[in-house]
């Protein structure tokens, strides 16, 4: 069987997919992976068939519309950004969509991230399968808001359905024009409803895969039988990846130091000012450190004490179970390898997701509160690092590791698949 798997977003938002992509491909299956034109290289190194999207995904999250919904400071601001930008997400949008229609031609099954939502009305047009797999939450549960409102006030079953239903049709809309657009260009016999795919999909009882660990987001009660938590797909260490030898050096040096890495987020104009703040933070809480500058979350062009190193990216499988604890933005897979390593996460959101991530690492007492991007300070962060030194937190931070290491959410995805995909078709 030949499987196109559909994702959107940065090298965090991918990884996973390449982690089910290889497990699939190892089961014997043909697999082709779509994503942004950066990771053609980390992509093929895992042995999977590539296709670009010809969107630079570093280019789209340094826009000012990307910006003004990171900027939002609570869910309904996010969301009114988010509807404000749709003219200038449709058009960033029409050349991938063209991307998504090539990438899924001759396959006989299509596995797709939420950001690809066009997947259902293309699987639909060719009469194959599809499933939706995903890093976060998005069925429906009286049990708890949406992924966007987690982290804010609890007013019971209702209201948390309610928070389902408006990120469900405001996460549509933002898509719709332009799909819209392109199943005028392609096909008149394709329509595209106001309510968007994501109901439909529940009205049809169609699977959706979810590639966390329950060990940290519990499945609620109300859940159908349709929907799958797999535990995490994390990807083995890269085959061609090597640490370098000044980094090794480094870890050797002294105590293990504080990882800081905000991998795609934040803003070039903020990223010397963000470093100044991390710099002063190890230095009131009296930690070394390690800074992931990442796409333009911190500056290279810092003055550094001797007691911090700077990479611009390193595999986390690698270096996590080496540090004290890991400062970062809170995304699925960021905070799902630092659960993994044993060591506690101090997460400062910026958007979307990041904060309910970041409120379950509080919940879980794996990590202190979190801190949101707009009220960092080098001296809440420095208290944050130090809080991480509690020998309680620590050891409840490396007995979810250990739970995390046990499972396999590849294999039980793999599995999963193998019996839903035939059923499906």
């Amino acid at each position: 069987m030949r499987i196109t798997i559909l994702t959107a977003g940065t090298r965090g938002d991918t990884q996973p997919y390449v982690a089910l992509g290889a497990g699939l491909l190892q089961a014997g299956y043909q697999v082709r992976l779509a994503a942004g034109k950066n990771y053609e290289s980390f992509v093929k190194q895992y042995g999977l068939e590539f296709y670009p999207f010809s969107a630079d995904f570093a280019n789209m999250m340094d826009s000012p519309q990307a910006q003004a919904v990171l900027d939002s400071e609570n869910p309904i601001k996010m969301l009114m950004a988010q509807s404000k930008a749709s003219q200038s997400i449709n058009l960033m949008m029409g050349q991938m969509l063209d991307d998504v229609w090539a990438a899924c031609q001759g396959a006989d099954a299509i596995l797709y991230s939420p950001g690809q939502p066009n997947a259902y009305f293309i699987a639909r047009h060719l009469g194959i399968p599809c499933i939706q797999v995903n890093a976060v939450p998005m069925t429906p549960t009286r049990a708890q808001p949406a992924a966007l409102f987690y982290a804010g006030p609890r007013l019971g079953g209702a209201y948390n359905l309610l928070t389902h239903a408006i990120f469900d049709q405001v996460f549509w809309q933002g898509f719709r024009p332009a799909i819209q657009n392109f199943w005028r260009r392609t096909s008149e016999t394709t329509k595209i409803p106001v309510t968007g795919p994501f109901r439909r999909q529940r009205a049809e009882r169609q699977p959706i895969l979810y590639g966390y660990s329950d060990h940290v987001l519990p499945r609620p009660g109300d859940w159908p039988d349709y929907a799958y938590i797999t535990g995490y797909w994390f990807v083995e260490e890269e085959p061609a990846w090597s640490p370098p030898d000044a980094l090794v050096g480094f870890l050797r040096s002294g105590p293990p130091p504080v990882y800081i890495g905000f991998g795609s987020m934040g803003s070039k104009r903020k990223a010397l000012e963000t470093t100044e703040t991390m710099l002063k933070s190890l230095e009131l809480s009296g930690q070394r450190g390690v800074l992931a500058t990442g796409w333009h979350g911190l500056s290279q062009n810092v003055q550094l004490p001797d007691s911090v190193f700077t990479v611009e990216s390193v595999p986390h499988t690698w270096l996590f179970p080496q540090v004290a604890a890991v400062v970062h933005h809170g995304g699925a897979g960021t905070t799902a390898a630092g659960i993994r390593a044993g060591v506690p996460s101090i997460i400062v959101p910026h958007s979307v997701d990041q904060p309910m991530w970041g409120q379950r690492i509080a919940e879980l007492g794996v990590g202190p509160q979190p801190i949101p991007r707009k009220q960092l300070t080098a001296e809440r962060l420095a208290q944050a690092i130090t809080a991480t030194g509690d020998t309680a937190m620590r050891a409840r931070a490396g007995a979810l590791g250990r739970q995390i290491r046990a499972e396999n959410g590849v294999a039980k995805a793999v599995e999963i698949l193998g019996k839903l995909l035939p059923q499906q078709k």
